[in-house]
Parts: structure tokens; C-alpha cells; sequence
């Protein structure tokens, strides 16, 4: 039976709808448990009897605090600290968690074994586009500072993930998010990394930089750039299709006539919506670990929680990990050739 540990804390509306989550997940996977890091009596009480053979509970009420240092992330006693801890102890297969970014980040890199050939973990989301094709941006906030090779092993193991996500890609195509797609334009950084990221001995189709546009459109399969510039990119795209949502709203409501119009798109302004509402993605993937590790958004309900509950349950039943680690350790082996 395979394991996931959820930490039910730490979310902006409460533990509830994360046990509801649970509660739905186990009804619908039968050949999965649970490690709920929590409340126990709220877990007990809201978790059915019949399903109490399939959890372990480990309790806590502490939620985890922005640190200051990363020896923080050891010392203090919170429910993510205890998640993270219950994931080897258990030997669980994945772990799901909405709390703070950067603590989140920090106890990955701490308590999780990293995959050879791979510098730093990275924060992958899977993203919607203008068109029915999913792509997959790297990374989105875990790494401020990077060295060009990150992009490359960012790139590599992407690539992987890509494919068994999405197995209708054989070779992937990557793009390099810039501020121009002129290879002059960039940062000293950036041009290092286009000039790795376009060797014939990597795995997967190069593309060069692109720019915002080309993102949203699905130009390309993978984007990779560094943690600042695409945890913007992705904060202002998902603002800005929630404000375009809302305007458009305005749009229909305006008179009587609008309003009259709007039968006639109903369904299909639904259908747009539930494209671009993340809670049917579910989380970010953290990449570049031996373990499947998820961050789910700080404001998850049961709907978002439930879908990157099945995330990881995708990335186990596809044996990602372990065909990423054998990946990865023949472009580690091909650098010390």
C-alpha cells in the first residue's frame, strides 16, 4: 500500500478542508494510506471509522514560522517539521503541504535526499495556456540566486517529468525566459545558461529565450529561468486571468441586454474559468529530490487539496522518482567522463 504524508496545518483557511481532502482521497484510493500531521481529535472527527485502518495521525497544532536561518527549520516544532520527519521514518512515498514557501523549501532541502547531478530543488508548477497544452515553468521561487548549470539540470529533469506527465511528448522543447529573445539581451548569468542549455548533447529540443507571451501561448513544453523572475511571472499570470475573469463578469452584467447575451457563453466562460483555476492543478511539484514532494497554494480548499493529493499519486503509480534518479545519474555520470 503505498503512503503519502499530508500536513494538514499551516494553510491560510484552516485544517478542515485538507481533512476533507483526505477524507475523499481515501474514499476514491483504496490502495493508499495516510500520515495526517494535525489536530487529532479534528481528524478523528471528521475522518469516518471505517476509514481509521487507512491513516496514521501524528498530532500537532504548531504551524511553522517564517525562519530566519535554516537551523531554524530544525528547532522549531511545527507540523511540517514532523512531516518531513515521517516521511523516511515511514518510508512514505510523498508528502503534501501548504505551508510557507520558504520554510517548505528549506526542510525539503534538509530532510530530503537530493538526486545526483542535481545543485538545488526547484518549484515546478504545471501551467495552463491559451491553447489545450499543459506546460511546466522552473523555477517559480526556491532559487533567487542560480549558477547556469542549475537551468541545465533544471531543464534535464523537467524533461523527464514532462514526458511521463505527458506521454504524447517524446523529445520536449525548453525555452529560457527573458526579457528579449535576442541572444545579446540578458543577464551575464542568462547568456551563460542559453549557451549550455543549447548543447547538442542534452535531451531534450532547445529553443532559445523567449518571452511572457510565448509562455502563456504553449510555444514551448518547459520553461526554465531563475526563482525571482519566474515567481513573478507566475504571480502576474495568475492575477491577471482572475482580473480578466472579473472584467469580463462586469462585461455581462452591465445591462439587461448583456446579461441576455451571456446564456449564450455560459458554458463556455465556465469551461475558461475551470482552465485556469488552480485548484484543479493542485501543486508544485519541488523537482530534483528523491521523493515526491508537492506544495499546495496557501489558500487551498478540499478541491485543490484532493487534486494535488492526486498529483502525487500520479508521480507514484509513473515510478517518477526512480526513472528521474537513473536519468540523472547518467548526466551525472556523462560530466565525470
Amino acid at each position: 500500500m503505498k503512503k503519502i504524508v499530508f500536513d494538514l496545518l499551516n494553510n491560510d483557511g484552516g485544517q478542515e478542508k485538507a481533512i476533507i481532502a483526505a477524507k475523499n482521497f481515501l474514499e476514491t484510493n483504496l490502495d493508499y494510506s495516510l500520515i495526517l500531521v494535525g489536530d487529532e481529535k479534528k481528524i478523528t472527527s471528521l475522518i469516518p471509522v471505517n476509514l481509521h485502518n487507512r491513516i496514521t495521525i501524528i498530532n500537532s497544532l504548531e504551524i511553522v514560522s517564517k525562519l530566519e536561518s535554516p537551523r531554524d527549520a530544525l528547532r522549531s516544532d511545527s507540523s511540517m517539521l514532523k512531516a518531513f520527519n515521517a516521511l523516511y521514518e515511514q518510508n512514505a512515498d510523498g508528502i503534501l503541504s501548504s505551508g510557507d514557501s520558504a520554510s517548505y523549501i528549506i526542510l525539503s532541502s534538509l530532510k530530503v535526499k537530493r538526486i545526483n547531478g542535481i545543485s538545488r530543488p526547484a518549484f515546478m508548477p504545471i501551467l495552463p495556456t491559451t491553447t489545450a497544452k499543459n506546460i511546466v515553468v522552473l523555477d517559480v521561487g526556491a532559487n533567487i540566486d542560480v549558477k547556469p548549470e542549475y537551468l541545465v539540470e533544471w531543464a534535464n529533469v523537467a524533461s523527464e517529468f514532462y514526458k511521463i506527465l505527458f506521454p504524447c511528448v517524446e523529445i520536449p522543447h525548453v525555452g529560457q525566459l527573458n526579457i528579449g529573445t535576442e541572444k545579446y539581451k540578458g543577464s551575464e548569468i542568462a547568456k551563460e545558461a542559453n549557451k549550455l542549455l543549447s548543447s547538442p548533447t542534452n535531451k531534450f529540443i532547445f529553443k532559445g529565450f523567449i518571452e511572457p507571451n510565448n509562455v502563456i501561448n504553449g510555444d514551448v513544453d518547459i520553461v526554465v529561468t531563475d526563482g525571482y523572475a519566474g515567481n513573478i511571472f507566475l504571480k502576474t499570470m495568475e492575477s491577471s486571468f482572475l482580473g480578466f475573469a472579473k472584467l469580463i463578469k462586469g462585461i455581462f452584467l452591465k445591462n439587461v441586454f448583456t446579461k441576455f447575451s451571456a446564456l449564450f457563453v455560459k458554458n463556455d466562460f465556465k469551461k475558461l474559468k475551470s482552465r485556469f483555476d488552480y485548484r484543479n492543478i493542485g501543486g508544485a511539484f519541488i523537482v530534483g529530490l528523491d521523493k515526491i514532494v508537492v506544495k499546495a497554494h496557501g489558500g487551498s480548499d478540499e478541491i485543490a487539496f484532493f487534486n494535488a493529493l492526486n498529483q502525487i499519486k500520479l508521480g507514484i503509480e509513473n515510478n517518477i522518482i526512480e526513472k528521474i534518479c537513473a536519468k540523472s545519474l547518467a548526466i551525472e555520470g556523462n560530466k565525470n567522463e
